[in-house]
């Protein structure tokens, strides 16, 4: 899924419920997922079950923020997608 063409628009996405280092993730394909603002965690009973997360999605971050000032990699999240003002439902 390609969650670019969708940003800054109104989206119901479908995936799986994952928690992250960084937040609470909903999963949407093999290397498409979103964090979700609202949420610190998903409950232990709702990890990887299926769930519709509808909300804004915006773009934040940015890449550079993974390099360091001497140019080795830097820990971070770097640009990533956020679900705002979002509403979730488990659908299994």
């Amino acid at each position: 899924m390609n969650l670019e063409e969708y940003v800054n628009s109104t989206v119901t996405l479908y995936g799986i419920a994952e928690d992250a280092m960084a937040g609470p993730i909903l999963v949407c394909g093999p290397s498409s997922h979103v964090y979700i603002e609202g949420l610190r965690e998903w409950d232990d009973g709702d990890l990887y079950s299926a769930f519709a997360v509808t909300g804004m999605l915006v773009e934040e971050g940015d890449n550079a923020d993974l390099v360091a000032e001497d140019g080795s990699s830097a820990h971070g999240i770097g640009r990533h997608y956020v679900v705002k003002n979002a509403t979730w439902e488990r659908i299994t």
